[in-house]
C-alpha cells in the first residue's frame, strides 16, 4: 500500500502536477502526511493501462473535458479487494 501512496499517487503529483502542487503536496506525500491513491478502473483491462478504451479530450469551445467510454470493457468500476 505504501509503495501505491508514494510511487503512484506522489508520482503521479510529481510528474503531471504543476508548481501550486508541488509546493502545497509533495513535502506532505513524503512525510506521509498526505495521503492518496491511484487508480485503474476499467472492466476489461485491470492493471493493463496501455490497453484501457476510455478518453479525455478537451473542448476549449466549452472550456469542458468530452468523456468517450467506447464499450462495455471500458465501463467505469470500483477497485477494491472485496469481491
Amino acid at each position: 500500500k505504501i509503495t501505491v501512496m508514494m510511487n503512484l499517487f506522489g508520482g503521479t503529483v510529481l510528474k503531471l502536477g504543476t508548481e501550486r502542487h508541488h509546493k502545497g503536496l509533495l513535502d506532505k506525500i513524503d512525510s506521509a502526511e498526505q495521503v492518496g491513491c491511484f487508480a485503474l478502473t476499467e472492466l476489461g483491462y485491470g492493471n493493463n493501462a496501455i490497453e484501457m478504451e476510455t478518453t479525455a479530450v478537451f473542448d476549449e469551445k466549452t472550456n469542458e473535458f468530452i468523456i468517450n467510454t467506447p464499450t462495455i470493457l471500458a465501463q467505469k468500476y470500483w477497485i477494491t479487494n472485496a469481491a
